[in-house]
């Protein structure tokens, strides 16, 4: 049996294939057919469920200063101690790749595409202010 914390609502997938979304005066239980249909549909809606996800997030957090770690697999081991000393911290999906390139070097065309197809990217400046930590 499997178990999954959504929040407000927990998600149990039980031995025999059953899937049931239990919340505060909700609970709803799908057949392993009808919940593996429900994965495929919500795979289809991914790009506009993430969309709404990161809205909320921005407009939640517009009007203040976020701190974002990112952990490379060497450093998985930190998680349950970066947790107990931040106050708040939660993870976000994880990365399946992190690719680079020379910012001089990416057409504007590739730019186009990475806003067509929602990819999250992040033009990094030069590690110049005194704040910033760079390893080498």
């Amino acid at each position: 049996m499997s178990e999954h914390s959504l929040g407000k609502h927990t998600v149990k997938l039980d031995e025999q294939g059953m899937l049931t979304v239990s919340g505060p005066g909700t609970q709803v239980a799908l057949a392993s057919d009808e919940a593996y249909q429900l994965l495929l549909w919500l795979s289809g809606q991914r790009a506009t469920l993430s969309s709404f996800v990161q809205e909320q997030a921005h407009q939640q957090w517009s009007d203040e200063q976020q701190l974002e770690i990112r952990l490379y697999q060497d450093d998985l081991d930190y998680i349950d101690k970066l947790k107990g000393a931040i106050p708040g911290l939660h993870e976000r999906r994880p990365a399946v790749k992190v690719l680079d390139a020379r910012l001089h070097a990416v057409p504007e065309q590739a730019l186009r595409l990475l806003h067509e197809l929602r990819l999250e990217y992040i033009v990094h400046p030069l590690l110049e202010e005194g704040d910033a930590f760079a390893q080498g």
